[in-house]
């Protein structure tokens, strides 16, 4: 049962880590963020006229205003949404047969920071994990540098009473294919930013989406697609960690949608993906932007190790 619960806990943290990043690996702001976008979009039109009198000599040339092409304007909601740098978010996650639930605040100011409480009632693996969760549900806190799961129940009492499993990025790495910064950033702005890498981003319409009038984008890309890329705001180091963790995690395409309301903010995010364990789609609601976020990492007394777990494993396997 032990090897069990091991196994549990490890498709838990590699979810979350392929969803929390979006297959991606920027920073939030700084020298990562997207490029300033231009007031105006190539195109047939020019820009709107002054507001003052033509000449009367000169005749009128009936310009109209321009619309923003979508990866121009995908680019302002980056910077909309990093300078937001928190919000609190609603997930669903399917990754294979396994399928959670996320509700929780998050910052993405300095690195992933925030708490999230994952549901796994409505999948098989809700009981598989309960000995070592006390429950169906799973918090989980996140810090710049690690992450943290609540244990409960026998693990509680396994452990002589500590109460948090630590994840390091590198085990984070470990868990989800990827690379050892899969903890930098976790912001909608990073599903905004594969889509305008991608080189395929198209505006689908106006729809409403949690109460509000959004405007939805899609795209699908390949890691060809990205190791392509240019004018993004990434760096070919950054394109070529992307295609490297998508190649991974044997993802040939990925398609992202991402829904904009009026103030060029994050309403919704979904990426979906075939995996070598399955299909796997994350759906992310983002409300109350600016919300306070302040998660700080558990008293080491008070954490267990991953290499410990591993142990517990071993003694109870032999």
């Amino acid at each position: 049962m032990a090897g069990t619960r091991k196994i549990a806990v490890a498709v838990v943290l590699a979810a979350l880590a392929l969803t929390a990043t979006a297959c991606n690996d920027t920073d939030g702001g700084g020298k990562n963020a997207a490029p300033a976008a231009p007031t105006t979009a190539a195109g047939p039109s020019s820009a709107a006229p002054s507001s003052a009198a033509p000449s009367a000599d000169a005749p009128s040339t009936g310009a109209k205003p321009v619309k923003l092409t979508p990866a121009v304007l995908l680019e302002q909601v980056t910077q909309k949404t990093t300078a937001a740098k928190s919000a609190k978010i609603d997930e669903v996650i399917t990754l294979g047969q396994v399928t959670m639930k996320g509700k929780g605040a998050v910052s993405w100011a300095d690195g992933l920071q925030g708490d999230i409480t994952m549901d796994l009632s409505g999948s098989p693996l809700g009981s598989v994990l309960a000995p070592v969760t006390g429950g169906k549900t799973a918090p989980y806190r996140y810090t710049k540098d690690a992450m943290y799961m609540r244990l409960g129940g026998d693990a509680v009492d396994a452990f002589g009473g500590r109460h948090w499993l630590h994840y390091s990025k590198a085990d984070m790495a470990k868990a989800s294919g990827g690379s050892t910064d899969q903890l930098k950033s976790a912001d909608p702005v990073q599903g905004v930013r594969t889509l305008i890498a991608g080189g395929k981003v198209t505006e689908v319409g106006q729809e409403t989406v949690n109460g509000k009038a959004t405007t939805h984008y899609t795209g699908e890309l390949s890691a060809d697609d990205i190791a392509g890329a240019t004018g993004t705001g990434l760096t070919q180091d950054e394109l070529a960690q992307i295609k490297d963790n998508l190649t991974t995690a044997g993802v040939t395409s990925e398609t992202i949608d991402v829904w904009v309301d009026a103030d060029k903010l994050v309403v919704k995010r979904t990426e979906q993906a075939d995996t070598k364990v399955g299909a796997m789609k994350a759906t992310v609601s983002y409300s109350d932007y600016g919300t306070p976020v302040s998660t700080t990492a558990p008293d080491p007394s008070d954490t267990v190790e991953l290499s410990e777990l591993a142990k517990l494993d071993k003694g109870a396997t032999s």
